[in-house]
């Protein structure tokens, strides 16, 4: 449909789906403001006859080269507040960078943008209450106790140096080598033991042996002039240190835990495991009465929502690549991928998540869901204690924008809930 809405400032052109077109009149006071900006901006670089650097008047300035010669950075100045001033006003809820047009710009008259957005789309809710679901099973079994047991006994494992035997696989061998492709060598690695039958190729070799083994490297290998090709690798074992797993007992329980008997330790275990496999059974079952609901759901959800969120996962994921020392370059080249494949890679994962955020969103204004001071205040101090920060200061350093992105955030928990306390839970 098409609308014309005038608001105080801002007016709605035009609404079609999630396209919308809106303008909004800016007075010459605040115009002023932007090309006294600018002027400060790049005065310090202007100069005419009869003056020094910094000195020119303004209106000379605007003589010489025009007026417009401000207005490109008065406008940079301007247009972000007074742009959001106006979606706010016309309560648009805009998920797509502005496309902007000047209707007119003048000192004493002010300025008039025009601008095409993309919006969030309707939403049109189907069945959220009683979804059926199959109940996802919690149960701890001795196997997996056992299992965990093991873990634990591994990492606490003493390291022995080994010199009456040839080398096992589980051991640790200190080795030196050389590789070598068509008898030409190259820069080694510590990826060469990952090579597909480097590791088995050294067992059953002694200490002080010297032998070649053969392999090829993967086709998809991050080094690409070695890839797909049949290396020889020279070897010198020069030690074997093998790992001497601790025995089950109370006192490894004494050694590795808080409690003095092993079966108060494997109590513990279960207990841990259980309260772990309860949470991922109530996630798997979440999962799946979500896809249900947004299933029942109709949506035309704009191209640029799913890109958003790719942008965001993209961005999360170089975060962690960065924390661990790298740059996505390296790791690009190490994996064998590059940008658009790996976008490519989060494509399904961000449309499930825009479509079930939207859904639950339009859940909560149905439901008149709504999360008062106190339980926002609550959750701003928890998430500071997280990161150890005290409640009140967290408080305190909050940003009103980041207030109302938690706030939106609970909701959407809320109305999750709202799924979850009425679906009917189907014995497997």
């Amino acid at each position: 449909f098409k609308e014309e809405l005038l608001t105080m400032n801002a007016t709605l052109i035009s609404k079609e789906k999630t396209a919308v077109k809106l303008s909004f009149e800016v007075s010459a006071e605040v115009l002023e403001q932007g090309m006294a900006f600018a002027y400060n901006k790049h005065k310090n670089n202007l100069s005419l006859p009869g003056f020094r650097k910094g000195k020119v008047p303004r209106k000379l300035i605007e003589a010489q080269y025009g007026e417009g010669f401000f207005y490109e950075d008065a406008i940079n100045h301007i247009f972000p507040d007074e742009y959001m001033a106006a979606v706010k006003e016309l309560g648009l809820d805009v998920v797509s960078a502005p496309t902007l047009d000047i209707d007119y710009i003048q000192s004493g008259k002010g300025a008039k943008f025009i601008c095409d957005v993309t919006v969030k789309p309707e939403v049109e809710l189907g069945q959220y209450k009683g979804l059926e679901v199959e109940k996802v099973s919690a149960e701890v079994t001795d196997e997996d106790v056992m299992k965990e047991l093991e873990k634990v006994q591994k990492q606490n494992a003493r390291k022995i140096e080994v010199t009456d035997r040839a080398a096992q696989l589980g051991d640790v061998v200190n080795i030196d080598y050389l590789g070598s492709v068509d008898g030409v060598a190259f820069d080694g690695g510590k990826a060469e033991g990952f090579i597909e039958g480097f590791e088995d190729q050294i067992v059953g070799h002694n200490i002080g042996e010297e032998f070649d083994i053969n392999v090829t490297f993967p086709e998809a290998y991050h080094a690409p002039e070695l890839a797909g090709k049949a290396a020889v690798f020279a070897i010198k074992v020069n030690g074997i240190t093998a790992k001497e797993l601790p025995e089950l007992n109370d006192a490894f329980a004494e050694d590795v835990s808080e409690f003095s008997t092993l079966d108060e330790y494997k109590a513990d275990i279960l207990a841990k495991l259980a309260a772990e496999k309860t949470e991922k059974a109530k996630q798997l079952q979440g999962d799946k009465l979500l896809d249900a609901a947004v299933a029942n759901c109709k949506m035309e959800v704009p191209q640029v929502m799913y890109d958003n969120k790719i942008d965001s996962m993209m961005r999360e994921f170089e975060e962690n690549i960065v924390r661990q020392g790298l740059s996505m370059d390296v790791y690009y080249q190490y994996m064998g991928t590059n940008e658009e494949t790996m976008r490519e890679t989060f494509k399904d994962t961000s449309m499930k998540s825009v479509d079930a955020r939207l859904m639950l969103e339009a859940i909560a204004k149905a439901e008149n869901l709504v999360i008062s001071d106190e339980d926002l205040d609550a959750e701003v101090i928890k998430y500071g204690e997280s990161y150890g920060v005290d409640g009140k200061t967290m408080l305190d350093m909050i940003q009103e924008d980041d207030k109302n992105d938690l706030r939106q955030d609970m909701l959407v928990r809320a109305a999750m809930k709202v799924i979850e306390d009425n679906a009917v839970i189907k014995e497997a």
